[in-house]
């Protein structure tokens, strides 16, 4: 697999919660580089949150939206830290093309864990826990096959977490020869 270096560009993915925007944030910073995170410019375009986004034009209107920015992207934005939303690699399979995409792997119960009630209300496919955990299993193999590296942001621990999954993402990548 090609490592997604053909843009430079740094491609976070994972299910809703698994900590893309913090870390993105944080990498982002670290490597002097601007962070675009998919959901909010999507809320910005559209002038909505994504759960108004949900209601007013079903799954289906939100993914067409995200498709439509995951194109533009990868045509345009060169040398950033991306933030996906949890959906974005399982409904655009071109993922890879938007650079080098890592997987920030947890398991369910730590992202469960990390999300306040009012985190979860945010994110529709979360409304119910065995549905979204359900949603998690079915997720997960395809994150793990559609990235060129994962970290297992479990093995992290709670403090400082962000700045050591956004260290240890620097590291994979300097060791497979991406530049920065």
């Amino acid at each position: 697999m090609d490592s997604g270096s053909c843009c430079n560009n740094i491609v976070l993915i994972g299910f809703m919660g698994s900590g893309k925007s913090s870390v993105g944030a944080a990498l982002a910073r670290s490597l002097s580089r601007v962070l675009l995170d998919c959901d909010t410019l999507i809320e910005q375009t559209e002038s909505l949150r994504i759960a108004e986004i949900f209601a007013k034009e079903g799954e289906a209107g939100f993914r067409q939206k995200e498709r439509a920015l995951a194109e533009w992207l990868a045509h345009n934005v060169r040398n950033a830290v991306i933030a996906t939303g949890g959906g974005l690699p399982i409904f655009y399979e071109n993922i890879q093309n938007l650079g080098a995409v890592v997987y920030l792997k947890a398991d369910f119960d730590t992202i469960h864990a990390r999300l306040s009630r009012e985190e979860r209300a945010k994110r529709p496919l979360f409304a119910d826990a065995s549905n979204a955990r359900a949603l998690y299993e079915q997720r997960a193999q395809i994150y793990a096959a559609r990235a060129h590296h994962i970290i297992d942001t479990d093995k992290m621990g709670d403090s400082g977490g962000i700045h050591d999954i956004a260290s240890a993402i620097v590291a994979r990548l300097e060791s497979k020869g991406i530049s920065q």
